[in-house]
């Protein structure tokens, strides 16, 4: 049961009882801060302290890692044993605040790149600025879970006490299951979920890690390819770590939105492998290491350009790594202020401030409406297409919804179209410009000089 919904006299009591301790917990807060030895500018001093600069992030190390990384990773597998466990509430609630400070200093205090002294592996600041996003919002999530998480199907028996003083292993083992399951197949959390059919065989072990081994190289061959393509529209710009801005300003209106349009719909195309990449790496290590079933591996994505809708884009075809942050964390809360409209535009909402943070990580700043802005407009873009179906029904009589190819053709402008500064916005920082491969070892290098082929990789 969520606890923004608490039901029955318990539920009433545990909710008065978290209204007190949060009303007694902000009017600490206001009166220390509003002490007359303290200043505003002491106060003001006391908040940038909290979010410390980039160029004071400590290098990645064993002893760094010791300090900074591995509590959080401690901390997030302990709220994850306790919420498979019944009557933990006090004990989570107990334990957030320390998960949260453990990953926000992890997020802001650690410098992965640092030991290599190479600017094109920035990426890997923003890749656990997200991790740590993530970590603290489950950990927020599971936090307020007032029945256990539990694997499905549940067993509809009770346990006997003799296999309850054995059930510690199962539930270490689960919690670890559950850390790294984002999308919740095969847990009770996962209600709605959609799953895409499979094509690869799931019959045999060794036949899916054949097959899925086959696609990860070829997807990094193409994603090389790919991203190759977006880095020569400006080796010393958009492709350089330095960064640099999709629009170019030296060409006429036209050409510089149909450039930076087709520089948006490659690199949105690069980022679709790279994730795609990501999961076929994670399935190989799940299924060949852990001894994970291939079923519980579907696909990640379910074919996203032949979307009709955008409904359709985001709720089904896109990836759902991320579905359970943006639902709790966005559409619930706001549908009970804004109803259907708040269910769209809290998940894109919660969404937009994930990739924020991200690219804050990167230690360049952010951009709000580049890289907020996005998602806010992909729901706006959901509840006008909603509103239009809503319209026609009732004018023609009968139900009408966005689909076909005018659907086609409407997706994939409205999410390239605004796509434009989403990436302007991540070429500025010079994410464009990260290195995924050695130098000299790129696979676009590679086939180039197998067909003789001599292309310009040179980092700028």
């Amino acid at each position: 049961m969520d606890a923004c919904d608490p039901a029955g006299p318990s539920g009433r009591r545990r909710g008065i009882a978290r209204k007190h301790i949060t009303s007694i917990a902000l009017l600490s807060t206001s009166i220390y801060s509003i002490s007359p030895r303290r200043g505003v500018m002491t106060w003001l001093t006391d908040l940038a302290d909290i979010v410390p600069p980039p160029h004071t992030r400590i290098p990645l190390s064993l002893e760094s890692f010791a300090q900074l990384f591995l509590p959080s990773l401690l901390l997030y597998y302990a709220t994850a044993v306790l919420v498979l466990i019944p009557n933990t509430f006090y004990a989570r609630l107990a334990l957030l605040p320390v998960t949260l400070w453990a990953a926000f200093r992890t997020g802001t205090r650690l410098d992965i790149p640092a030991p290599w002294n190479d600017d094109r592996l920035i990426y890997l600041n923003q890749g656990l600025t997200l991790a740590m996003s993530t970590l603290a919002t489950r950990a927020v999530i599971w936090t307020f879970k007032f029945s256990p998480l539990y694997r499905t199907p549940h067993p509809k028996t009770p346990r006997s006490s003799e296999s309850k003083r054995l059930a510690l292993p199962l539930v270490l083992t689960d919690a670890l299951e559950l850390c790294c399951n984002l999308r919740g197949i095969g847990w009770n959390w996962s209600a709605g979920l959609h799953i895409p059919r499979e094509s690869k065989p799931t019959h045999s072990r060794p036949l899916f890690l054949f097959y899925t081994i086959r696609n990860f190289l070829l997807s990094l061959a193409l994603f090389d390819a790919l991203h190759y393509s977006v880095q020569i529209f400006g080796p010393t710009t958009v492709g350089a770590a330095v960064g640099g801005s999709i629009f170019d300003e030296s060409l006429p209106f036209v050409q510089r939105y149909l450039r930076s349009t087709l520089i948006t719909y490659l690199a949105g195309l690069t980022v679709c492998l790279g994730i795609q990449i990501g999961f076929y790496f994670m399935s190989i290590i799940g299924v060949a290491v852990f001894h994970n079933t291939p079923e519980s591996w579907p696909p990640i994505f379910d074919a996203p350009w032949v979307s009709t809708s955008l409904s359709e884009f985001w709720a089904k075809r896109w990836h759902q790594a991320f579905r359970d942050l943006f639902v709790s964390c966005g559409s619930r809360p706001l549908a009970r202020l804004f109803g259907r409209m708040g269910t769209v535009l809290g998940a894109f909402i919660i969404s937009g401030l994930l990739h924020v943070a991200g690219l804050w990580g990167m230690g360049r700043g952010t951009e709000l409406w580049g890289a907020g802005g996005y998602f806010l407009m992909m729901g706006v873009g959901v509840i006008i297409e909603r509103g239009w179906a809503g319209a026609m029904t009732k004018t023609t009589g009968r139900r009408v919804r966005v689909r076909g190819w005018i659907g086609w053709v409407w997706t994939m402008a409205w999410v390239v179209f605004w796509g434009n500064w989403l990436v302007d916005s991540w070429a500025r920082k010079g994410l464009v410009g990260s290195a995924f491969f050695p130098e000299g070892q790129r696979p676009v290098q590679t086939l180039g000089g197998l067909m003789g082929l001599k292309l310009d990789l040179t980092v700028h």
